[in-house]
């Protein structure tokens, strides 16, 4: 995923205007490994982990990233919508420590493709509970769907019964609205 992030912002949408002005782009390379598919989607927080690299000019240069962890689908009642929440910890180039806070906001069912691609970030420095350092929005590039979906491994069985089996969730997840 990749978007506009300006240092000294914590709106996460005056962050991507001004990270878009100055073309600071923040990059983060992930991949999503979910050791018990079965476990992951009866967790009603469906917790997995991420991996990865982070990049940001001036900032990290390919960092990788520590303590990663998605939260998919996790019913928000008082917004009646599922979030998936990605957060990771990464050090700069200097060895300052960060950590990146994005959220995507879906309403149920029929949640749209933007909100789906759309992830609202803060990065925060000195770690989780530091002060915000910058904001943005990231995206994830519908022309990078082929190389996700062929990216899935399944532990245990097949990789074409896990992509049925996490597609299927997904859907579901999907389809199901959030009640107050």
């Amino acid at each position: 995923m990749a978007g506009p992030v300006a240092a000294g912002v914590d709106d996460p949408m005056i962050g991507a205007e001004r990270g878009r002005a100055a073309n600071t782009i923040f990059v983060a390379d992930l991949h999503v490994a979910i050791d018990n598919l079965a476990a992951c989607v009866r967790d009603p927080q469906h917790a997995t982990r991420l991996e990865g690299t982070a990049t940001f000019p001036g900032l990290a240069t390919a960092q990788p990233v520590h303590d990663g962890q998605l939260l998919l689908y996790v019913a928000d009642k008082g917004n009646r919508a599922k979030l998936m929440r990605y957060r990771f910890g990464f050090r700069s180039d200097d060895g300052g420590a960060y950590f990146f806070d994005g959220t995507k906001v879906l309403h149920t069912p029929g949640a749209s493709r933007r909100e789906q691609v759309t992830m609202y970030t803060h990065i925060h420095s000195g770690g989780p509970d530091g002060p915000v350092w910058g904001a943005g929005v990231l995206v994830f590039r519908v022309r990078d769907l082929l190389a996700f979906l062929f990216s899935m491994r399944a532990v245990g069985t097949s990789r074409m019964h896990g992509l049925r089996t996490f597609l299927g969730f997904a859907r579901r997840e999907l389809a199901t609205p959030v009640t107050a």
